[in-house]
């Protein structure tokens, strides 16, 4: 009979596949950047669905979206401690998944049909199960990540509930799933 058990230890090396409890969420490592800091995505989504933008429009982007000022808002960072987060490139310390992280660079991003990324696929987000995420408990649903749907003046790339790449106007409520980095010890 084969058995697969999870374990809690305490270590300060921190591997692609380890989870962390954040307040009442999980978070997986999906990714070692560089030295010294590793890249978590919550497993579920946040308690509340919430507007890329208020109004419907992708004008600007992820960087100029309402969604990503209020996942750097005091409110949705207090869930985050006492974590000590490392800010992005960009100085945000939490942001959305990029679509090459989830789905990699598929047919539907060759096409054209997604605003371009550099990101390679995380290896976990290989699994279309890793992919999927809930909310405190309720059924899959949709959430959001970074991409614009090119070719449109409203729609942003999203997760489906079967864990495929989709898109759907900015004012509608989804998931979101943030992404972070910790400096490991």
């Amino acid at each position: 009979m084969k058995i697969t058990r999870t374990m809690t230890i305490e270590t300060n090396e921190i591997q692609i596949g380890d989870r962390i409890e954040v307040g009442h969420y999980t978070a997986t490592c999906q990714k070692l950047v560089g030295e010294g800091l590793a890249l978590f995505l919550l497993d579920q989504y946040l308690d509340k669905a919430m507007q890329m933008n208020k109004k419907n429009t992708n004008a600007g982007g992820y960087d100029a979206s309402d969604l990503r000022k209020e996942l750097n808002s005091g409110k949705i960072l207090d869930e985050f401690a006492p974590l000590e987060l490392v800010p992005f490139k960009n100085g945000d310390l939490l942001r959305l998944p990029f679509y090459g992280e989830l789905f990699g660079h598929d047919d539907w991003y060759n096409s054209g049909a997604v605003e371009p990324d550099d990101c390679e696929q995380w290896p976990l987000m290989k699994e279309r199960a890793n992919r999927i995420a809930e909310r405190k408990g309720e059924s899959y649903e949709w959430g959001w990540i970074q991409n614009i749907r090119q070719g449109s003046a409203t729609y942003f790339c999203i997760v489906d509930s079967d864990g495929n790449a989709y898109y759907w106007g900015a004012s509608h409520s989804f998931g979101v799933r943030p992404a972070f980095l910790i400096k490991l010890s």
